[in-house]
């Protein structure tokens, strides 16, 4: 099975203040080269909305080399890593025209059942989802326990700008929230280095929703979101920053 690959260049609206790629347009990028090759394979939104299914991503992990900078062209690969029977991975490149390795990731994809929210179970389709071997593997996402819930939280809304094509608290959006609220002194000394991220629950339109931190270490810190409504645990995410330069 070949890989799959989209080209693209670093626009203006993809870069933050210094010029370069943000995280979260890099994570755009992947979700949608993994849309873009599971519809070739068939496996796509469209066929899978004609039999009630749809596909939730559970778990991403992130390491970035070096953010693109504005103008810059990259080229972003995707190829499957196989199932578990429950698990569809998928792993991922960003590279330079020239080769350069900027980024890798990997990721753990579920099919749920549109009314029953049941996962449907990919142990008969494991020639469908082979593993493509490839010299930047990278390891599969790791469960990440949920930070600590402080006496006092901040609640918010989900905004209506937030929500994706299934209705749901948008996967990149709830990593935007969680990012930002860093702070602007935090973000303008620190970029992201590594990341590791679980969806637990589904975040819905009406939900309010708060953002919590744990420190590990100086750049380590683990970082969720939980629903007012029943105190549950919607992402957790560990991440691992690095002085910027």
């Amino acid at each position: 099975m070949e890989i799959y690959t989209e080209n693209h260049r670093i626009r203006s609206y993809h870069a933050n203040k210094y010029a370069k790629a943000s995280l979260t347009c890099l994570f755009d990028f992947m979700v949608e080269a993994a849309w873009g090759h599971a519809q070739i394979l068939d496996w796509g939104y469209d066929k899978l909305q004609t039999n009630n299914l749809f596909w939730v991503l559970s778990r991403m992990y992130i390491e970035v080399k070096r953010y693109p900078a504005w103008k810059e062209e990259i080229v972003v690969k995707t190829w499957p890593a196989g199932t578990d029977g429950m698990f569809a991975y998928r792993n991922y490149t960003i590279e330079t025209v020239d080769g350069e390795l900027l980024l890798k990731a990997s990721s753990c994809w579920l099919i749920l059942n549109l009314d029953t929210k049941k996962i449907f179970l990919l142990r008969e389709y494991r020639n469908t989802f082979p593993k493509v071997e490839s010299p930047d593997h990278c390891r599969e996402p790791k469960r990440v326990k949920p930070p600590l819930h402080p006496d006092k939280m901040q609640f918010s809304p989900v905004l209506f700008s937030e929500l994706d094509v299934n209705k749901h608290f948008n996967s990149v959006k709830s990593l935007e929230r969680l990012l930002n609220d860093f702070g602007t002194d935090f973000l303008d000394e620190n970029e992201p280095a590594r990341i590791e991220v679980n969806y637990l629950k589904e975040g819905l339109p009406g939900d309010s929703l708060a953002l919590v931190h744990q420190q590990v270490n100086e750049q380590e810190y683990i970082s969720g979101v939980v629903r007012k409504s029943d105190g549950a645990d919607l992402i957790s995410m560990n991440i691992e920053w690095r002085k910027r330069v």
